[in-house]
């Protein structure tokens, strides 16, 4: 049910929808072609690979801090003790975690869940989450707790019994004291058992759960409570903490002081608080982007305008993890989706038995990527018309195996390499190629980062770096390129110019007796600390994509497709959609020029229209009068719809236009709306 008592039209309607399933083939091109459902069971493969590696980052990403705050529930309430009521007595604080998870809202909500889990599994059954949406007073706080607690799916079937049974009936009080005597009669039956309970975990080992658990309760959005509401409850708990372990968790999105704006004192010091801080979600990207983006693992790769986008939605918008994979989703399915020759972006073991099922068709599409007719201009004239012309000789020579192969192993040594450089200049004065290695590998997907001024500015800020720092510097590189088999040589040479900074001083000029000339033709007779400055990075492994044969099989670029589905401005949409609906509904008796306006138009786009031309206030009965002469130009009775149905059709448009945000009741005048909007479209 929805409530409009607020709305023009007043009233309370019912939204029912059915659920459903969605078929493949509605989302494929209408061709349906072979080529087209290789794409697509490409994407599925190449997905799932990658959602198993970011639900193990997501995993390991938060388990120090969830380690910390499992310990904190397992130790708080290791004395207690339901026959010893001389130490109960001596308890007067609530433990109560503070977990600052910081701004990234979306996020909350899967972080909480997988903490919930982790409790249950590790520490104690008895857990129950509180939002603050369903918790508008202390009777609803105690119903979700006590819902959630005596829940038989959250109970073990060996310490249920008929008391147990009987509290989980629905005409218990709400109160703690209905909580205290199950939890009394759960534990109590529990050490009567002969050996003491265990429950498995999600990879079926057993856990031992503590004689006395505690009672978890989690409040997921606490700054979001009504403070009145979470006082009380607070001080109704703290009159229980001698019968119940009771254990509090608040979610906190900004800092530990919002609890203090919450609680006064008088409520405060009934907790016993301890801050854990979860890493922000700025560290999270940085690792899905070395793990994911920056990896010869996965073959498919974003784009620098896509890349650079997502960049931006995450730290300007959101900080949303969870938006950022589901972006990261979407422009993967959108590239298999649009581009007819991604079922080759796929792992390299597979690629020579996707090239075979390749038809002339898909080789002439090939041919006509931009990459390629570059590459074609590169090679020998003898070759170019067969590379053109004939299907069998690109085939037969393992051309396109060969391009293939060629760009896996462009991006094997691409990020070691890129890394390097971001060793090198992540500390520079200034910062020219940024900080972080996601700023660096965002110029490199545009241009050659060496012909930009920012790496020119980086180098010369390189050669005024001491012997030490240097040295310091190619040591973090080595270590970079120590495990990459296919870099050898650059260690090799990378090591050498590290021993040659090591002894600088005691190098000396070596002269051929015969020729009188150096000996090493690589080097100037005297090597100096500037000269050696000049052999860090290896240009060829540091390519632009761009310039790499069949790039776009592999990059997504479609920014603006991004952009529109994910960033989108949704006042412009409507605003536009009701100028034009045309657009959307495909309709050509809609089509008119700007400011016209037709009758046969949908009834809320000819309301928007007329109120386009209106003031701050909109008088309601003139706005129907001038409804009525568009909806009805002619004065033929028998065309005319009764007064009452044009009226109620009047009354649906500007409820939908106050629904949308462009008009509101005011009390200045009775018969009036307030416009919300200025202009036009």
């Amino acid at each position: 049910m929805m409530d409009t008592a607020g709305s023009v039209s007043k009233g309370c309607f019912v939204f029912k929808g059915k659920k459903k399933n969605a078929n493949i083939d509605d989302y494929l091109p209408t061709d349906k072609t072979r080529r087209s459902r290789l794409c697509h069971t490409t994407f599925v493969q190449m997905w799932e690979e990658i959602d198993m590696q970011i639900q193990i980052l997501q995993a390991d990403f938060n388990c120090n801090i969830f380690e910390e705050l499992l310990n904190f529930t397992q130790t708080c309430h290791e004395k207690f003790s339901l026959e010893d009521k001389c130490f109960n007595n001596a308890i007067d604080e609530i433990p109560a975690a503070a977990l600052v998870t910081g701004v990234n809202t979306p996020d909350h909500s899967t972080m909480f869940n997988n903490l919930i889990v982790m409790l249950r599994e590790r520490v104690t059954p008895q857990v129950a989450i509180l939002k603050s949406k369903d918790c508008q007073n202390v009777k609803s706080i105690l119903s979700r707790t006590l819902s959630q607690l005596l829940d038989k799916q959250y109970m073990d079937d060996d310490v249920v019994d008929n008391e147990d049974a009987e509290l989980n009936s629905k005409s218990l009080p709400l109160t703690l004291a209905t909580l205290s005597k199950w939890y009394r009669n759960k534990v109590m039956r529990a050490k009567n058992l002969s050996s003491p309970k265990k429950r498995k975990s999600t990879d079926g080992t057993p856990v031992a759960m503590a004689t006395y658990p505690p009672v978890v309760v989690v409040m997921e959005d606490f700054e979001n409570f009504v403070p009145r509401v979470i006082q009380d409850f607070i001080k109704i708990a703290s009159n229980y903490i001698n019968e119940v372990p009771l254990v509090f968790i608040f979610g906190i999105a900004t800092s530990v002081s919002a609890i203090h704006r919450l609680l006064p004192n008088e409520v405060s010091s009934l907790l016993c608080m301890e801050k854990f801080q979860a890493p922000p979600s700025s560290e999270y990207l940085s690792l899905a982007i070395n793990k994911i983006l920056m990896t010869e693992n996965y073959p498919f790769k974003l784009g620098q305008g896509v890349f650079q986008l997502l960049l931006d939605i995450f730290l300007y918008h959101d900080f949303s993890v969870l938006n950022f994979n589901q972006a990261l989703r979407f422009a993967m399915m959108d590239h298999y989706m649009t581009q007819s020759l991604s079922f080759l972006c796929c792992p390299l073991n597979n690629v020579e038995s996707v090239v075979k099922t390749m038809d002339s068709a898909d080789v002439e599409q090939l041919r006509h990527l931009k990459s390629f007719m570059r590459y074609v201009e590169k090679c020998s004239v003898k070759e170019q018309p067969d590379l053109l012309l004939k299907d069998s000789f690109a085939k037969s020579q393992d051309r396109i195996v060969e391009l293939i192969h060629a760009i896996h192993d462009y991006q094997t040594d691409f990020f070691p390499i890129l890394k390097c450089l971001h060793t090198l200049v992540c500390k520079l004065p200034g910062y020219p190629l940024g900080k972080q290695v996601r700023e660096v590998y965002s110029v490199t997907l545009q241009t050659n980062v060496f012909d930009t001024e920012d790496y020119k500015q980086a180098k010369d800020l390189l050669k005024m770096l001491s012997k030490d720092e240097l040295g310091s510097l190619l040591q973090q590189c080595c270590g970079i390129l120590a495990t990459e088999k296919r870099l050898t040589i650059v260690l090799k040479e990378m090591e050498e110019q590290l021993n040659k900074i090591d002894n600088i001083d005691n190098i000396v000029e070596e002269v051929d007796e015969e020729n009188k000339e150096p000996a090493d033709t690589n080097l100037p007779s005297r090597t100096s600390l500037h000269q050696l400055r000049q052999y860090f990075i290896c240009r060829k492994y540091l390519i632009c994509p761009l310039n790499v044969p069949l790039h776009e099989i592999f990059y997504y670029n479609s920014s603006r497709t991004i952009k529109q589905r994910l960033n989108a401005a949704p006042r412009s949409a409507l605003q536009m959609a009701l100028s034009n609906p045309h657009y959307y509904l495909q309709c050509e008796c809609c089509m008119t020029e700007s400011g016209q306006i037709k009758c046969m138009m949908p009834d809320t786009c000819i309301i928007y229209k007329l109120h386009l031309e209106c003031g701050q206030l909109i008088n309601l009965y003139d706005w129907m009068q001038a409804y009525l002469t568009v909806v009805q130009p002619d004065d033929d009775d028998e065309s005319k719809e009764s007064a009452q149905e044009l009226q109620a059709r009047f009354i649906q448009a500007v409820s939908q236009l106050q629904f949308l945000g462009f008009v509101k009741p005011t009390k200045r005048k009775t018969d009036h709306v307030a416009r919300l909007t200025w202009g036009g479209c």
